[in-house]
């Protein structure tokens, strides 16, 4: 497999998490653009860190991305209003694999108390290996529609601004 770019970024409470994941990813020989947070004392906005994320792919700085929290929800909702991204919280190998396969997903979202850090580790290595494709079986029609809803859901929303973590002071 080519190596790919992959930007990652967690709240304080995935901190850990994140820490491991990036260090597997870099491991595999994947170039892993480490967005923050950087410690796990300083609280980060969750929306900052999809904003991040979205930035960097905005920007052509990678080519997906990793987005960790507490439970996988509220980096979703973070980074998936952004335009050109397409966000799925996973908690396993096979919903990481069809996120890619049948929704063409960018970015992965993660909660660090839903999933241990082997899984994780596991289920974002099966999202970046996997690839946007046509289903065998599937007709063509539904094949097309699949690809225009994902274009559609890329050319929504708002233009990230910042790849810089907001902090609670």
């Amino acid at each position: 497999m080519p190596s790919k770019r992959i930007a990652i970024g967690a709240v304080t409470k995935a901190f850990e998490l994140k820490s491991i994941v990036l260090e597997h990813l870099a491991r595999q020989g994947h170039s892993v653009l480490d967005l923050g947070c950087f410690n796990a004392e300083t609280f980060v906005k969750y929306t900052s860190v999809g904003e991040a994320v979205a930035h960097a792919l905005y920007a052509g700085d990678a080519d997906f991305g990793v987005v960790l929290c507490n439970y996988g929800t509220s980096g979703s909702i973070g980074v998936a209003k952004f335009r050109g991204v397409c966000a799925c919280n996973c908690e396993s190998v096979k919903t990481a694999e069809a996120a890619r396969k049948v929704n063409g997903a960018n970015v992965l979202c993660m909660g660090a108390s839903v999933v241990s850090p082997e899984e994780a580790c596991e289920i974002a290595e099966a999202f970046i290996n996997a690839e946007f494709l046509d289903i065998p079986g599937v007709p063509q029609k539904v094949q097309d529609f699949r690809r225009k809803a994902r274009e559609q859901l890329i050319a929504w929303g708002e233009i990230p601004q910042s790849r810089e973590l907001q902090t609670l002071d």
